[in-house]
């Protein structure tokens, strides 16, 4: 019987935040738009925490994109992508084997990331990851810099996965973070991928017993 598995992307098939990479990535080559960002300094502390990331990536994303239209936008995604795998160690090879499995055995699998769809395609296309639907964030561009239409984040992951036909029960989610307690709790198998202490802590109290551990370090 075909089953349905669902993969979170950062942390789980490639370590590091993709599109915050990205962010520091096109900083780093103009710093001068480090400046629209100052005002939004104090804020750093709340891009670690579950709760207050959405909205503190929000600004930081928009300081940090005034001006960006698509083109420029996916020009420079196509060079940050090989840069960005190109570090020894950013590859999680046993996840991506375990993908690649569940792809043969004929079942349905999804990755579904809050980083931009564009550039999960994009990094999916170079770690020659076929036979998957990805399931990025969708943006848009203005004056006012890049904006998600709706951060494919936490709870908004099963409006995603809906949308493409895929309800819950599924049979099997892999994630690194708490952030996706829904789609874990979702999954007949949740899978939990190199976790923090905190992260499996809390994800341990919400799912118990049928919570399973990665490690791949």
């Amino acid at each position: 019987m075909t089953a349905t598995v669902v993969f979170d992307f950062d942390g789980v098939l490639l370590r590091g935040d993709s599109f915050a990479g990205y962010l520091h990535w096109r900083t780093m080559q103009r710093r001068r738009r480090m400046l629209a960002a100052l005002p939004a300094l104090p804020l750093l502390p709340l891009l670690r925490h579950p709760r207050t990331l959405p909205w503190a990536a929000k600004v930081f994303t928009r300081a940090l994109t005034l001006g960006l239209d698509r083109a420029r936008f996916e020009a420079e995604v196509d060079t940050f992508c090989e840069v960005w795998l190109a570090r020894e160690g950013r590859v999680i090879a046993p996840l991506i084997a375990r993908l690649r499995e569940h792809v043969a055995a004929g079942d349905r699998v999804l990755v579904v990331s809050g980083t931009a769809h564009y550039l999960l395609q994009g990094l999916l296309r170079r770690l020659e990851v076929d036979g998957v639907t990805a399931l990025g964030t969708e943006v848009e561009f203005g004056p006012g810099g890049l904006r998600a239409r709706r951060h494919n984040y936490g709870q908004t992951k099963l409006a995603t996965l809906a949308e493409v036909g895929v309800q819950a029960p599924w049979s099997i989610s892999y994630s690194d973070s708490y952030a996706d307690l829904p789609i874990l709790a979702a999954a007949t198998r949740a899978v939990l991928v190199d976790p923090s202490p905190a992260h499996e802590r809390l994800l341990r109290a919400a799912l118990g017993e049928r919570l399973e551990l990665v490690r791949t370090r």
